[in-house]
This record gives C-alpha cells, sequence and structure tokens, in this order.
C-alpha cells in the first residue's frame, strides 16, 4: 500500500505503538479512505495485502476484540490538527440501531471551517437522551485535554438543558449558549415564546432584562422561524448568541461525514461499544484528515474551490479532501508525491 511506512512513522511518534500495531493502524487508515466504510469485507480488500482477503478480515477482528487503546491519544492528533484558539465547541449526539442493538454517541466537537473535528465521545448504554452526569464526565475528559481559557463558547441544541447542567456550566464559568424549547419558562411562570410572538417571521430579538431558566439568570435572545422560534439562552452577551449558535450546524456536517457522506459508520455490525469506540476512533481521525486536505488544496491553490452563484464553495472541504485522496489511494498511475504531500498533513510540521 502506498504510503504506509509514511503514515506509520507519523502515528508511531504520536502513540508509541508496538511496530505491527502501528503497521496495521496505518493499513486501516488508508483503506478507510480509499473504501468509504467502515464495513470489514470492504476494508480487507483495501489492505494491498499479499495475504488472503479472508486472513486480512481476521485479522481486523483480533484489532478490534483484542487490542486496547485509549481515544485520548487520537483527540490529542486530531487537536494538532487544528488552528490556535479560541474554540467554539459543539456538543451533540447521534444514535441508531442495529437489529436490536442501540449505538447512541454523545459528541464534543471543535468548530472548524463547516465541519466540527470530534475530540471527545461518549457511547451510551441506553436510548434516548444524555443527563447532567454524563455530560459532565464528557466535559471534564475535554478539559484534561484543552484548557477552559481556550474555549470562546459552548453551543449545543434543546436537548442539553436542565437546572443541575446550567448550573454546573456556570459554576465552571463555561460560556454557552444553548437553545430552548418555546415552552420553557422565564421567572418560574411566564411562557418565554410570549416575548417573540410580535416578531416577523425572519426577524430577531433580543431581551433587555435577565431572566431565571432553569435556576440560573441568563440572556435571552430569539428569531421567528417559518413554523417554529428560536429562542436561545446564554451567560454571556446574547449581541453574539446568534453568531455562535450557527456554528452548531458544524457538528451535524461531522455526523453526516460520519454516515451519508462519509465513511457509512451505520454500516457496521459491531455490537459491543468498546469495539465500536475503536471504531469511531479511526473514522474521526479519517475524517479530520481528509478535511485538512481539501482545506489545504483550497488554501495553497492546488486545487481551489469553486463559488457557485449564492456565494457557497461547490463542495465542503471534507468531500474536496475525500475525493482527492480516494483518486490517489485507487489509482495506480497517481503520482506518489502528491498522497505523499497529504500523509505529511498529519505529522502537524
Amino acid at each position: 500500500m502506498k504510503h504506509k511506512e509514511s503514515l506509520e512513522k507519523i502515528l508511531e511518534r504520536e502513540w508509541g505503538w508496538h511496530k505491527s500495531r502501528l503497521g496495521f493502524a496505518a493499513c486501516l487508515m488508508l483503506s478507510l479512505v480509499q473504501q468509504k466504510t467502515v464495513n470489514m469485507v470492504s476494508l480487507s480488500l483495501g489492505f494491498g495485502s499479499t495475504a488472503q482477503p479472508s486472513s486480512t478480515y481476521r485479522r481486523i477482528q483480533r484489532f478490534f476484540q483484542g487490542f486496547y487503546f485509549s481515544h485520548t491519544q487520537v483527540s490529542l492528533l486530531i487537536l494538532k490538527l487544528l488552528p490556535e484558539p479560541p474554540y467554539t465547541l459543539c456538543l451533540d449526539r447521534t444514535n441508531w440501531q442495529f437489529g436490536k442493538f442501540k449505538i447512541n454517541i454523545l459528541m464534543l466537537s471543535i468548530a472548524h471551517q463547516g465541519l466540527a473535528f470530534p475530540i471527545c465521545w461518549q457511547l451510551l448504554a441506553k436510548k434516548g437522551n444524555s443527563n447532567t452526569k454524563e455530560r459532565k464526565q464528557l466535559l471534564t475528559t475535554f478539559l484534561e485535554l484543552v484548557p477552559l481559557q481556550h474555549i470562546d463558547m459552548l453551543v449545543a441544541d434543546r436537548e442539553f438543558v436542565g437546572k443541575d447542567w446550567f448550573a454546573y456550566l456556570n459554576a465552571i464559568k463555561m460560556p454557552f449558549v444553548i437553545r430552548i424549547r418555546q415552552n420553557a419558562l422565564a421567572d418560574g411562570w411566564l411562557s418565554i415564546v410570549t416575548f417573540f410572538q410580535s416578531l416577523p417571521q425572519g426577524e430577531s430579538k433580543l431581551l433587555q432584562h435577565r431572566y431565571c431558566i432553569f435556576g440560573t439568570q441568563l440572556s435571552i435572545c430569539g428569531m421567528r422561524l417559518k413554523n417554529d422560534y428560536l429562542i436561545l439562552v446564554t451567560n454571556r452577551n446574547a449581541k453574539q448568541a446568534l453568531a455562535s449558535y450557527k456554528r452548531r450546524w458544524e457538528i451535524e456536517m461531522l455526523f453526516a461525514a460520519m454516515k451519508t457522506t462519509g465513511f457509512d459508520l451505520e454500516s457496521t455490525h459491531l455490537t459491543c461499544a468498546k469495539r465500536i469506540d475503536k471504531l469511531l476512533a479511526f473514522v474521526c481521525l479519517a475524517i479530520t484528515w481528509a478535511h485538512s486536505v481539501g482545506e489545504w488544496l483550497h488554501r495553497t491553490n492546488k486545487k481551489p474551490l469553486a463559488l457557485k452563484a449564492h456565494g457557497r464553495r461547490a463542495k465542503t472541504f471534507f468531500r474536496h479532501g475525500l475525493d482527492y485522496l480516494r483518486a490517489l489511494l485507487c489509482n495506480p498511475l497517481a503520482p506518489s508525491s502528491k498522497l505523499l504531500e497529504c500523509v505529511n498533513l498529519l505529522s502537524c510540521t
């Protein structure tokens, strides 16, 4: 497989694993990008090994069954691909079901150029929303990697509310912008939607006074949508709340890259949380690598992205980078030097 050794050296410097494990990890990363799926049969075909595909398939199974590593090692490498802080954090959850087995991932990521870089995640052993204990545990893990002073804002959707949760964020001085439901109460009795019912569609309003929301004094702003209201609360100045909250969409782009537009994570047949966690770590690294390649291609004018008439780029950086990497890996006539340039982006030098 082209440039497996180069990727292996980078991973060795970052992770310090045994050589045989590093060689496998490099092959898995390259196969994941080339095959664009987590399906193990397809991955075994992308290893470029002289061994029979059935042997490679069994090797992949053994790796996920028996080898333990902390996804913090992957998180630290992903952090090196990001620019200098401050960071906007996106908190959200994605879930699906394989047969009777429920896969429920709580994810904390850093918004960057249209896609949130995954940093910390937790597989919830249940169906449905996370609770305050689970969120606190995830955020504590994140803050061991990124100091609080490097965080500009935490943004989250309507699921991530509650008296204990807001009190905790305030206690640790975490700046946040969180969407709340329109039936939430201000000061314990006033329906919050009444402040915004007179707004024309598409217009926003910033309330002049703070109100007690879920036991915490917060600033409020809102916008009337076509069939709903976007109501945000923040423990900081609400003037920037709408602009900050818009970046929450970047974690939705991350989930799309994990699934439909990227690596088809929902096709995994793994039903052990520890094994899924390992697989997710490699998917997260592949996503951030592809995005970094796309951003690099555009920034250096090697393959700049065209703008459409509405002013948006024709592709996301992630899609641009993934397509470029796959073209290099799938084409035996592609210049070897171009793939080496992409691999070296992971060296963060």
